[in-house]
């Protein structure tokens, strides 16, 4: 295979950034083109079925729409076509940078964000020790692949060093670029060595990417010679329509996982395949710092503190949803450029879910936790209920996210930061031990923890059930650790339509949940609901014919703008004795919550007997207790009479199955956490 090389001072080290000799380097070699001319494309091993692949960054080097001015500033560079030992060099150079911010406030404002400049450092990082490893397969086909970027960026940041200059806009730049250039070196080998329309259409959108590249580069070594770098040349390069459009085919094809994974393996090249995930996965070593762990408690003493901090049973609560989540459901969140932004930015930033009730917000919210859980990052999240007191109290919401945060796995068991354990221990030695953390410690607790972590995550579920009169302390405060933390801190909160925290968090992002973006998780969910109605014999008995079930899922599919109006018109019809009754009240099933609501309060209150009575006794239980009753409290409590002179009297207790029947599904037994509940927080809101 042979190469001709015609490049500007090559050679196996970069150049020193001295910026006369550049110059004088440069006017020597201004007739000499920049990139690697290839006299032949080099050829693949049989065993792999490719051909070819074509070097695209050679062409985007000689584009003719690279100004004069630009192909000079690239000249500048020298470039090294040893990519692993260019990568392994920029890496030393980012993580010496990295290391002299350690413990300092490190950020920019870019772009309207407050950047965080160590997680910038510590995601590129990342990406080029990805590269190594894709080099490592790639370098056999094409030695030099993707050398003169990686060899631009390290230039920038030798000439910044060199003149005691900010490396912080390069850096975001390196950023932004670095995962471009780690997927797209896998998109080429994978994707570009047939010829047909759509490999032809994917290589032109790859090709104009690294004519941006390049551009970018250009230009920032312009601006630094002018002594004027700033945030302009990435806002000019990567901001306009056209490149939007060519990130978003790139974009496209990166959510094509099962399609890659199936080219990987055809080639024999499943590792490269494994790569691309870690690439877009973007997972940093999110650990704490070592010297905020405190070594030396042993378990009860753990215990003890964690339970100072707070006894909410948070993982109870998320095992109960995520179970009962079904599979593929709120797969769709994850493709919202909202929801990606959120994920990939280095800023601390707060994603707004809002949704009408019953839209299935909270399933959305374990769907994101259960992300983060399988993940090394560190996470706290928070299911707000307004049954609960515990569940709706800021102060209390807050302390359960430091109990999470300030837990640390090493591997030898779980130990605690020495923030907690400090204050704990003050509180000890004066003798106020019981006396538990005020909002505000809370709050300041909070911060310093998100100062431990590179980065932390955070989500809560239903804010809009917090109380009323002290939401806002809670929507403060989350919007102060934003503000205030040295590190990133995300934060996904799911809502109603309040405007009062609509109003706090207008800065923000927010994803307006609409009927059409969880029409298929709606569909699922009424063919599971449909299908387990008649495998349990609720629904006719069981007896239901192939036509009828076709029928029911249509209409209901149709008609229904959420999860939970859908759970209760299945059970409206599971009441029906025929199917010719099935078949007529599909046509007048009730569209909205509440109508579905009154028909079963005056399907209740028609109840023979004591039933009517035991179902209102339990509403009011339910609404009116101070926390959640046990569920033999409840059974033992409906069923208890007062007479006219105020003597009291009681019949033998409800059974489970019975009141869960005379209530008509509004109720529902947590057996996780052994306690009836109302089904939905608007049946609560209804009975009021």
């Amino acid at each position: 295979m042979k190469h001709v090389k015609t490049l500007p001072q090559s050679g196996t080290e970069l150049p020193s950034p001295d910026l006369s000799e550049q110059k004088s380097a440069t006017a020597k070699d201004s007739d000499t083109p920049l990139a690697i001319e290839v006299e032949c494309e080099p050829t693949l091993s049989p065993a792999t079925n490719i051909t070819k692949i074509p070097l695209l960054w050679n062409k985007a080097a000689n584009d003719p729409s690279l100004s004069l001015q630009e192909l000079e500033a690239l000249k500048k560079i020298g470039i090294n076509t040893n990519i692993i030992k260019i990568s392994s060099d920029l890496e030393t150079d980012v993580q010496d940078i990295v290391n002299k911010k350690k413990g300092k406030e490190w950020k920019i404002k870019f772009l309207g964000d407050d950047i965080v400049l160590r997680h910038v450092g510590l995601k590129i990082l990342h990406w080029v020790n990805r590269f190594k490893e894709i080099g490592d397969i790639i370098v056999q086909f094409d030695p030099g692949h993707a050398a003169l970027p990686w060899a631009g960026f390290r230039f920038l940041l030798k000439i910044c060093l060199a003149k005691q200059e900010t490396v912080d806009t390069i850096l975001i730049g390196l950023e932004k670029i670095a995962p471009l250039i780690d997927r797209c070196t896998v998109y080429e080998f994978f994707y570009l060595h047939v010829d047909n329309t759509a490999s032809q259409n994917l290589e032109k959108s790859i090709l104009r990417l690294y004519i941006k590249i390049l551009k970018f580069l250009a230009q920032a070594i312009q601006s630094n010679s002018a002594n004027c770098f700033a945030e302009n040349p990435i806002k000019a390069v990567f901001t306009t329509e056209d490149i939007s459009d060519d990130l978003r085919k790139i974009e496209d094809l990166g959510r094509t996982p099962v399609m890659t994974y199936i080219v990987a393996t055809r080639m024999g090249f499943e590792r490269l395949q494994k790569l691309l995930e870690d690439v877009h996965l973007t997972v940093l070593p999110f650990g704490p710092r070592l010297d905020t762990i405190q070594k030396n408690l042993d378990r009860a003493r753990k215990s003890e503190i964690l339970q100072w901090i707070s006894e909410i049973p948070y993982t109870e609560h998320h095992t109960r949803i995520s179970e009962s989540r079904l599979n593929g459901t709120t797969d769709w969140l994850v493709q919202r450029e909202e929801y990606r932004n959120w994920r990939a930015t280095s800023a601390s930033k707060l994603l707004l879910l809002r949704g009408t009730p019953g839209a299935g917000k909270t399933y959305i919210a374990s769907s994101v936790i259960d992300s983060f859980l399988t993940t090394p990052e560190k996470l706290a999240y928070f299911y707000c209920n307004r049954a609960e007191p515990s569940r709706r109290d800021p102060r209390k919401i807050l302390c359960t996210l430091i109990q999470q945060l300030a837990q640390i796995d090493l591997g030898e068991g779980a130990r605690l930061l020495t923030h907690v354990v400090d204050i704990y221990e003050k509180r000890e030695e004066k003798g106020q031990k019981s006396a538990q953390l005020s909002l505000a410690e809370a709050r300041d607790l909070l911060v310093q923890i998100t100062d431990v972590y590179p980065q932390i995550t955070i989500c809560i579920d239903a804010m809009d059930e917090v109380d009323n009169d002290t939401r806002i302390h809670l929507l403060k405060c989350l919007n102060h650790v934003i503000q205030t933390s040295k590190n990133v801190v995300k934060i996904f909160v799911t809502t109603r339509m309040d405007v009062d925290i609509l109003n706090q968090f207008e800065n923000f992002p927010r994803i307006e949940l609409q009927p059409d973006d969880n029409v298929s998780d709606i569909n699922k969910f009424v063919l599971a609901k449909v299908q387990n109605s008649i495998e349990d014999c609720l629904l006719l008995h069981g007896n239901v014919s192939n036509e009828v079930k076709i029928e029911i899922y249509n209409v209901l599919c149709q008609r229904c703008k959420g999860k939970y109006l859908a759970a209760l018109q299945v059970s409206f019809l599971c009441e029906m004795q025929s199917e010719s009754d099935v078949k007529q009240n599909l046509t007048t099933l009730p569209d909205t919550l509440k109508d579905i609501y009154n028909e079963l309060y005056n399907g209740i209150l028609m109840q023979k007997g004591s039933a009517s009575r035991i179902a209102l006794n339990a509403f009011r239980w339910i609404q009116c207790s101070k926390e959640p009753l046990s569920s033999q409290t409840l059974l033992n409590a409906v069923t208890v009479k007062v007479d006219s002179t105020g003597e009291f009297s009681q019949t033998e207790p409800a059974r489970i199955k019975q009141l869960l029947t005379i209530c008509r599904n509004l109720i529902i037994l947590d057996e996780k956490l052994n306690t009836f509940r109302f089904a939905h927080l608007s049946v609560d809101e209804y009975l009021e």
